[in-house]
């Protein structure tokens, strides 16, 4: 039995907002694009703020060609594959934030426990682990003959050394409240790791998946500058204005992989520029494709549309602890005013499930509280605010100017505007949105949030009273002591019924509105063979795709 069979394979600027007529012109020439051709584009490319509304009629997504993996038999060695992506800031596994660097770091590293194209923890760099009876301490033996790039042998000093570093908070690292259950990782010798932990975490191992949890060489000295991985792609050259260039990794523990001969991600900050790229063979794959991209696309019937499963979703926070959205009347109406399933339809096309107004969605299985969606009822709005003692109300809400939310921040205006609520939208580039002083402190805002394995890190990054990610500033002592009795409880069935509960409150008086959950679309030339869309598409491995012909 080969690895890959053993794995079971297959295995996110301007002041306003706007992107100037030079810097599109200079992105679409990083592309490969002469200046003549890139000039001309420009004049036909939209601006960046927000666009106006697809209308609610518009027709669902057609079906599309399904992702298949590479067989032995088809697969072909060489080529590179060049992926079109919005430029990164860094490349620190820990500090992860973005989906571009979050799809660099998943060519570069591997993780102890890898999370699959199902949103499920497998065998990766451990090759199996255990709990005690009371799911307080967790072993984990590493798979043998692994080095990292730097030809240094994989050991478990480099798991400890990568988890220390995770929960040390001076870091800045949002793993760190993540892990506060562990007391203390350690090395049993040079195979086993083991991790004791204050209370019972039957999902650890989904937990150690977390995106930021990349395996780090313990004796790397500056994160800023040393990728020292174990993944299938060696980076080469990285320049966070212009590409990050890969080369196969020929000492990969999977020995059969991966098939390209490298990789080019190469940074455009508008999407469109990416996909005029990909029509004109300049790039191979774009991936976290816009819904009206998508369709155009399609109709055209020159390149493979990908899609995954409903994952990421859009919390449209309002933040708690000052006035208006420190009401919950406030809140509710808010809520009330809105149309999830009309926000699907004109942001997205209709690629995605509704939302309930919390973060865990269907793809979570018996964690799902399974409501209907809410109705919209300005009439119920219009009363709430009054009780409240608004007559009519003004709030800001701040956008990053990405993926759908420029769309989804218009829609939502219009429908409040029918309640007595005026919407001003201010629309800042992502790198503006994610700054500390951006996302976390302003009023309302719309933030993009990946899939994780389980529901718990939902809560302890961004829900818990004090988290590190709490956008919204939400304090609820019944939600935190259901939150930490989810996270220790050993039967099954007794955690979903409190993962139950804690979407009740999010429904009752949370902070936040999910108009839905995205089905991810990629685009890909014809060539591209093996190409399996993760459930969060930014953690797509590239190591079992190949270039046909």
């Amino acid at each position: 039995m080969s690895d890959r069979e053993q794995l079971g394979e297959p295995i996110y600027p301007g002041q306003n907002g706007r992107l100037s007529r030079r810097a599109l012109i200079k992105g679409l020439m990083m592309l490969g694009l002469s200046a003549g051709t890139a000039s001309a584009l420009a004049a036909c490319v939209q601006p960046t703020a927000p666009a106006a509304p697809t209308a609610a009629g518009a027709s669902g997504p057609a079906a599309t060609t399904p992702a298949s993996a590479a067989t032995a038999g088809a697969a072909k060695k060489g080529g590179t594959l060049r992926r079109g992506w919005q430029p990164p800031t860094q490349l620190d596994p820990a500090l992860q934030a973005t989906s571009t660097e979050i799809a660099a770091c998943a060519q570069m590293y591997d993780w102890l426990v890898w999370i699959d194209e199902k949103n499920q923890p497998s065998k990766a760099l451990a090759e199996s682990w255990g709990s005690n009876k009371e799911g307080t301490q967790w072993t984990f033996a590493l798979r043998q003959g692994v080095t990292f790039h730097s030809g240094k042998a994989l050991t478990a000093e480099d798991v400890v050394f990568t988890f220390n570093r995770l929960r040390d908070k001076s870091i800045g690292a949002a793993t760190a409240s993540l892990y506060e259950n562990i007391k203390d990782v350690k090395a049993v010798d040079g195979k086993n790791v083991q991790f004791v932990l204050a209370k019972a975490n039957p999902e650890l191992p989904a937990d150690l998946g977390d995106y930021h949890a990349a395996i780090v060489a313990s004796d790397t000295k500056d994160f800023k500058t040393t990728y020292n991985g174990t993944g299938p792609f060696i980076l080469e050259k990285f320049s966070p204005e212009d590409r990050a260039t890969f080369k196969r990794n020929p000492n990969y523990w999977l020995s059969d992989l991966p098939y390209l001969d490298g990789i080019q991600d190469i940074y455009s900050p508008q999407q469109s520029a990416q996909v005029e790229a990909l029509r004109g063979g300049q790039l191979d794959v774009v991936m976290g494709l816009g819904a009206e991209l998508a369709e155009t696309l399609k109709k055209e019937g020159k390149t493979t549309i990908l899609q995954g499963r409903p994952n990421m979703h859009f919390a449209l926070h309002m933040r708690s602890d000052r006035k208006p959205g420190s009401d919950p009347k406030v809140r509710q109406a808010l809520k009330a005013a809105t149309d999830r399933s009309a926000i699907l339809k004109a942001a997205r096309l209709g690629y995605g499930v509704a939302g309930r107004d919390t973060p865990i969605s269907p793809v979570f299985g018996d964690y799902y509280l399974d409501v209907p969606e809410p109705k919209r009822d300005v009439a119920k709005a219009r009363q709430l605010l009054k009780e409240a003692g608004y007559d009519s109300l003004n709030i800001q809400l701040t956008a990053q100017n990405s993926f759908d939310v420029p769309k989804i921040a218009v829609v939502w205006k219009e429908q409040l505007a029918e309640a007595g609520v005026n919407v001003d939208i201010k629309v800042v580039p992502p790198d503006v949105y994610y700054q500390d002083d951006g996302w976390l402190q302003v009023d309302f805002g719309i933030t993009e949030w990946a899939l994780r394995a389980t529901p718990q890190p939902y809560l302890q990054l961004a829900y818990k009273t004090g988290a590190k990610w709490n956008e919204s500033h939400f304090s609820d002592a019944e939600l935190d002591q259901l939150a930490d009795q989810a996270a220790s409880e050993l039967d099954r069935a007794k955690r979903a019924e409190l993962y139950k509960q804690i979407q009740q409150i999010f429904i009752d008086r949370g902070p936040i509105i999910v108009p839905y959950f995205e089905t991810t679309i990629a685009a890909t030339n014809p060539k591209v063979k093996g190409l399996v869309v993760h459930a969060d598409f930014p953690r797509s491995t590239m190591r079992s795709v190949f270039i046909e012909g």
